[in-house]
């Protein structure tokens, strides 16, 4: 089998947590950088990880990665390389660029730079113009430029994998599936606990939970992978996989989960989401108020896992101050001596409500959650 090197994108602030999955997936080191992690493997763990990763947003075969000073040196980068094994003549590409640091040029311009370059090399080699497709690309390219670093690769995933397929409702403030997976990772879930979300939205929390403990693939939904259209890999050899995977899918879920929410709307959107999931058997949920320990489902809970709101978006009036005293509050009566994961963006307020309910912190780290700059906590209940 053929090595390659990969990098994958992932939210900032769980790198660490990313690169311990795909030692799980591949049994390989990973090395974590900002917003993105390396490793090396078999062409073929492309397959696996976009089926099987729970916290990676893009895998990439990693094609450059250099130091340069100008667009010419990019383009003499980039144009060194040989582009036939990954590309028909007949094929289209584009190329996504991010641009991170001061420099003279936009990121307009490194796109315009790399993609000429690919054509160049493409034409030298093979005597064909390939050509470009900004809106559906049989072929998409990214690159990076960080300061003085530039980094190049080929997207096997197509969009980002954090959009499984199963969300027919859509929370208004809606905890991305990757973050979710990394929160449920944090806490330690595995099969034979139980886990509560007292405040679930649209589900992801328990949804995630459920995959995980079924050994569902959080993408066994997706069928528009990018790898599906580079030259380099069979369709027939991933469906195969495809199917093997699915057949070792747990008969039943061997933990117990809860999801409870305040708003009928939002409950029964839950509850449809965790049917396109196909997780619903999985998952009890209940119409709860998570302020009010009477109000939980009976039983007792190892980890609970929750993306309560920061503020932001609540009500006029609302307070992020008394929802989360009253919050942390009930847990101490309903689940005593647990693991609390939270993920939040008023975290001044959190840490009050926690020292004023005598909640230990066991844990925190900052995470970009889209644009926002939130904190996830680990405590002890």
């Amino acid at each position: 089998m053929t090595k390659a090197t990969f990098f994958a994108t992932v939210s900032p602030g769980i790198e660490d947590i990313a690169c311990e999955e795909v030692s799980d997936l591949l049994g390989c080191k990973a090395t974590p950088d900002i917003g993105k992690i390396f490793f090396e493997g078999e062409l073929e763990s492309v397959y696996v990880l976009n089926l099987k990763s729970s916290i990676l947003n893009r895998i990439m075969i990693q094609l450059c990665r250099g130091e340069f000073s100008d667009l010419d040196d990019l383009y003499r980068l980039v144009k060194d390389l040989d582009y036939g094994w990954i590309i028909d003549a007949d094929q289209s590409f584009a190329v996504r660029s991010e641009r991170v640091g001061t420099h003279s040029f936009t990121s307009i311009d490194v796109s315009r730079a790399v993609g000429q370059a690919i054509i160049d090399s493409y034409r030298e080699a093979h005597g064909r113009r390939l050509k470009v497709n900004l809106d559906e690309p049989d072929v998409e390219f990214y690159a990076l430029v960080r300061n003085q670093e530039f980094l190049l690769g080929v997207n096997t995933s197509g969009g980002s994998l954090h959009r499984r397929g199963y969300k027919v409702y859509m929370h208004p403030a809606a905890l991305k599936p990757t973050i979710a997976s990394a929160m449920l990772r944090i806490g330690g879930w595995k099969a034979g606990k139980s886990l509560i979300d007292p405040m679930c939205g649209g589900g992801t929390i328990p949804i995630e939970a459920a995959l995980k403990v079924s050994g569902i693939p959080p993408g066994y939904l997706r069928k528009d992978f990018a790898f599906l259209k580079l030259k380099i890999f069979t369709e027939d050899d991933f469906w195969d996989l495809r199917s093997k995977i699915l057949s070792h899918k747990a008969v039943e879920c061997v933990a117990e989960i809860y999801g409870m929410e305040k708003f009928k709307q939002h409950l029964e959107g839950a509850i449809r989401n965790s049917e396109k999931a196909g997780v619903r058997k999985a998952i009890e949920f209940k119409l709860g108020d998570a302020t009010k320990s009477f109000e939980y489902p009976e039983g007792e809970f190892d980890l609970v896992v929750v993306n309560p709101p920061y503020g932001i978006r609540m009500i006029p009036g609302g307070s992020p101050v008394r929802l989360y005293s009253g919050f942390l509050k009930a847990l101490k009566e309903r689940a005593d001596g647990a693991v609390l994961v939270l993920i939040t963006a008023a975290h001044r307020r959190f840490n009050e409500a926690a020292e004023e309910n005598s909640i230990e912190v066991l844990e925190k780290r900052i995470i970009l959650h889209g644009d926002l700059r939130a904190r996830i906590f680990k405590c002890k209940i």
